[in-house]
């Protein structure tokens, strides 16, 4: 369900409306370790019905869509309540508000919340107005974000309300400004604006006004026995003894944000500011409850810092700090820490850092110091590893609102120098001085790979922050990696990862060069022979967005030879997309595009498309009057077809990929026009579609030109019905939803040329063919409700998709499987088939999935899958499965298992074996021992098709695997024993 923004011209405020419906889903070196630790620091039958939401409990009625069934949570430093004279409650929550409502947040510095009961059919809820003030924010459960300064909100729900805060004040704050400025603005709304359930509710955005500074927080101590005395040069001060605790809440504004502050020790001294001074430059002094022994303005009005000594324990925002002596500057955030260890939780990893010095300076409330300092993961007073500096500097350079709350990427700059890397007292790694900047959470030596095989050798490749080892600070959103790598059987290698994303732009550059002896083992008559043993590959990929909707992107790859990526990263040369040399122009607003493509074959083992350039501009969904939609997609340039080079038994395994072409000069326009219509719950969409295109050349040669036609229709519709006593223990089931979803797609097309008359330049236009088919599919979701009695949840028990498709001319390739493309008939690929894809989740721990597809053209199944994956967490997971894919000559049988046998050890396995061949793909057994607060792994792995075998180590940090030296294939089960963990 979405909030809906309604918003009205009311005093200047701008305004939009926008109301939604709820969809039914569809189913190592020593600079690198300094900087790592540097960073871390910081840091069944079914009637026709209506489609229901399949997020709705099963057993409970529906609601109207603004009544929430969710539970209330309101959370501020200081919250006043207090009930008007009607009954109505109200809760004004000050500094750092925020309620939650399922996964909606909603935030502000300071909120007021007026609560009052209604009922809808006889079932009563609550209804929210709230008035936000100041960086008010609603973050949607789908992460969509509705700012501004101030907002007005009204949210209607029907579970429990829960009020937390600091300090709480069971009195009234109708004298305040802010909330004067609340009534004023919800008296405004309720005269154009009324709550009901169902209709919209209600967010305004109102202009900022500048207010000043907020009054300065309130230091509130408590302790067994305080006296005050007067020292020689008439300075006021205040003794504490035993169980000394003091608490200021949030101070300044903009980046000077003072978080909350939290001091305990066994003793402290409070230095009192002079009389004379402006009291409210300082915080005031107070005494909570009945403990009161001074009157505030008796003992000076305002406190200038604090001496602490004993056990000292200091909260400063997401810092922790014990030490034995500290002193508190508060009026300038500066403090001085002696033998202190300071704690912070790296959030993205939950990962402890330690820092332990003789002193740390808090130089501001965003930079610090410290010297003689150890850094580590370890609470222990000596750690397995540590690096040691002379002195580390640290300066926070996240961006925060008003309240103190992080609003961007965290980010730092640090300087170490005197660093050295020990492994328990011994020192192992030197470096003078390290510099940089953290904004990833990421460690400053990116990995270390080592180890060997036979095809390789022994290997030792390493990941470094190029920024970092230069001591220099990275630009905002860069980030770049150094590889430098050395392979005995192989050669040295260098290599750059980039990175960027800006406000107005993104794109990456890959970059590697191997002085390469060896030669690569991709199986038999793949033997790449090259003139020279320099390999390498680059690839430049950047889009800018300029002003006018206008973007640019630019691609350049280029490859040594033809194997080189497939050898050295087989993931991008399975996974990722082409690798193309182009320069793209490109304009879209509303539902229309406009492109100018302009680009060029670099390497010449690739089969592609030259364009020079190409033009196209494309329309989509555009409304005809209130009856029809009109598509249209038009292009028109000149391409050329590049045949890739293939030697004779790369011929004779691929085949050709037909013949090459000289600059052709093309036109293409493709116009459809489609007729929603509604019968009940059936929606029906007759379509045609008209295409031509001409060429000025063609394979027999001179120009050609191709008439095109196709019509029919697309129709689905949903049936869902509602089982609430269907109960089963054993199968775990609480409530069944059985949701089904038809389709149906049927079209007859007819063309003057066969694709094979014309060069295929591209298949979404050359490869269409004139052939008629029928799709019938059916969807299925059986939904129930699974966890503890008092959390019940919405869980799919049983998806089942089963379709068919069939052609009148089933011309496609026989290794080829079957395809129906429900938005464009004609791109399908004509072999008749039926597929099934369903998975049975028996239980939260165990499911069962299976995928068969039939060749009704061959009368053979192409594809057949059989898994099963169980997981009894925490101990133990596996995987057991069969997999057939005629179309890649893979008939597989695969098994994987991770069994944590204690705390530290735990075993994983994994095995492919081809049932074909009759060999092992991947054996790979693995050991992994957990130290404290660190990893190691051994492995052995065998590979009988690339007649490979290995043995290898890893060892990571706790939280950091991609720290690991060596393999990080395992890493993950080291956490989790889930399986896909590697």
């Amino acid at each position: 369900m979405s909030i809906s923004l309604w918003r009205q011209s009311w005093h200047g405020l701008a305004v939009r409306m926008d109301t939604g419906k709820t969809p039914v889903p569809r189913g190592g070196t020593p600079t690198g370790m300094v900087c790592l630790i540097a960073g871390l620091a910081f840091s069944a039958v079914a009637s026709a019905q209506p489609p229901v939401p399949l997020s709705d409990p099963v057993s409970t009625p529906l609601l109207p869509p603004d009544i929430l069934p969710h539970d209330v949570a309101i959370d501020a430093q200081l919250a006043y309540a207090w009930a008007a004279d009607d009954g109505e409650q109200i809760v004004h929550g000050v500094g750092d508000f925020k309620m939650r409502v399922g996964g909606r947040l909603i935030s502000a510095e300071q909120a007021v919340v007026w609560i009052s009961n209604a009922q809808h059919e006889n079932r009563p809820y609550r209804h929210y107005e709230l008035f936000l003030f100041h960086d008010a924010r609603i973050v949607e459960s789908g992460g969509t974000v509705t700012e501004g300064p101030v907002l007005f909100v009204t949210v209607n729900g029907t579970g429990e309300l829960s009020l937390s805060a600091d300090r709480k004040a069971f009195a009234s704050s109708a004298d305040t400004t802010v909330y004067q400025d609340a009534i004023r603005v919800r008296q405004a709304m309720r005269a154009g604006v009324a709550g009901a359930p169902g209709e919209p509710r209600t967010v305004i955005a109102l202009p900022r006004e500048d207010r000043g500074a907020l009054p300065p927080p309130e230091l509130v101590y408590s302790g067994q026995d305080a006296k005050l005395s007067t020292l020689d040069d008439g300075r006021r001060v205040v003794t504490i003894l035993g169980q000394v605790h003091l608490f200021r809440g949030e101070s300044g504004t903009g980046d000077a944000v003072a978080g909350t502050l939290e001091l305990r020790a066994d003793s402290a001294v409070l230095f009192l500011a002079p009389t004379d001074q402006d009291a409210d430059a300082w915080m005031p002094l107070l005494r909570p409850g009945d403990e009161t022994a001074f009157d505030p303005a008796a003992a000076g009005g305002s406190v200038e810092g604090v001496y602490l000594e004993g056990d000292v324990r200091m909260t400063f925002g997401e810092r922790n700090v014990r030490a034995d002596r500290l002193y508190y500057d508060l009026a300038n955030e500066r403090a001085i820490l002696l033998d202190a260890v300071m704690f912070a939780m790296l959030p993205d990893r939950n990962l402890p850092i330690y820092i332990r010095a003789a002193e740390i300076r808090q130089l501001s409330s965003r930079a610090y110091s410290a010297d003689h300092a150890r850094l580590s993961t370890s609470e222990f007073y000596t750690p397995h590893y540590h690096v040691g500096a002379g002195r580390i500097e640290i300066v926070d350079r996240t961006p925060r609102a008003l309240t103190g709350e992080r609003v961007g990427l965290s980010r730092a700059a640090f300087d170490i120098r005197d660093a050295a890397f020990h492994l328990y007292n011994t020192p192992l790694l030197y470096w003078p001085r390290a510099r940089g900047n953290v904004s990833r959470g990421d460690s400053a030596i990116r990995g270390v790979s080592v180890g060997a095989d036979g095809d390789f050798g022994a290997s030792v490749e390493t990941e470094w922050d190029l920024f970092n080892l230069l001591s220099l600070e990275a630009p905002v959103g860069y980030t770049a990696d150094l590889l430098l790598d050395y392979f005995s059987k192989r050669g040295p290698a260098a290599g750059l990862n980039m990175d960027w994303e800006t406000d107005n732009s993104f794109g990456l550059f890959r970059g590697y060069l191997i002085d390469d002896h060896g030669d690569d083992n991709l199986g038999d008559f793949r033997d790449n022979r090259r003139d020279d043993d320099v390999r390498g590959r680059g690839t430049l990929r950047h889009r800018q967005y300029l002003p006018d909707d206008w973007q640019l992107t630019v691609e350049a790859s280029y490859f040594s030879d033809r194997t080189f990526l497939e050898e050295y990263d087989e993931r991008e040369f399975d996974e990722e997309k082409e690798q193309e040399t182009l320069f793209s122009l490109k304009r879209q607003q509303d539902n229309w595009a406009f492109s100018a493509v302009a680009q060029a074959r670099w390497n010449d083992f690739y089969t592609q498309t030259e364009r020079m350039p190409d033009f196209s501009f494309h329309l989509v969904g555009e409304p005809l009057g209130d009856v029809a939609t009109w598509y249209s997609e038009n292009r028109a340039g000149v391409v050329r077809r590049r045949a890739a080079e293939k030697e004779f038994f790369i011929w004779l395994r691929e085949g050709s990929d037909g013949p090459s072409s000289g600059a052709t000069a093309r036109v293409d326009s493709r116009q459809e026009i489609t007729l929603p219509l509604h019968w009940g719950d059936v929606n029906v969409v007759p379509f045609v579609a008209l295409r031509g295109t001409a060429w000025d050349d063609s394979p027999t040669g001179g120009g050609l030109s191709r008439g095109f036609a196709i019509y029919g229709l697309r129709s689905a519709m949903y049936l869902s019905r509602v089982y609430p006593d269907v109960e089963s223990e054993m199968w775990d089931i609480h409530g069944l939803r059985h949701v089904i979803k038809p389709e149906v797609v049927a079209w007859g097309s007819h063309a003057n040329r066969e694709a094979d008359d014309v060069y295929a330049f591209d298949s979404s236009v050359e490869g269409i063919d004139d052939f008629d088919g029928l799709k019938v599919g059916v969807e299925q979701r059986w939904q129930t409700k699974r966890g503890p009695a008092d959390a019940r949840r919405i869980a799919d028990w049983i998806t089942w998709d089963v379709e068919m498709g069939l052609f009148n001319d089933p011309s496609g390739d026989a290794i080829t499987n079957g395809f129906v493309s429900y938005s464009r008939p004609e791109n399908s690929i004509a072999r008749n088939f039926v597929n099934s894809s369903l998975i049975w989740r028996v239980n939260d721990a165990t499911a069962l999935g299976s995928e068969v597809n039939y060749d009704m053209n061959d009368g053979n199944v192409d594809i057949f899958n059989l898994s099963l994956a169980v997981e009894r967490s925490p101990r133990f997971s596996y995987l057991l499965a069969y997999r057939f894919i005629e179309e890649q000559d893979s008939n597989l049988l695969e098994f994987g298992v991770n069994y944590k046998i204690d705390e530290k050890h735990t075993i994983a396995v994994r095995e492919d074996f081809d049932l074909d061949r009759g060999d092992t793909l991947d054996f790979t057994i693995a050991y992994i021992r957990k130290y404290p607060r660190w990893f190691v792994a051994v492995m052995f792995e065998l590979d009988e098709a690339e007649d490979n075998a290995g043995v290898s180590i890893a060892i990571w940090p706790e939280g950091l695997p991609r720290a690991a030296l060596g393999s990080r294939r395992f890493t993950g089960v080291a956490n989790s024993v889930a399986m896909g963990r590697d």
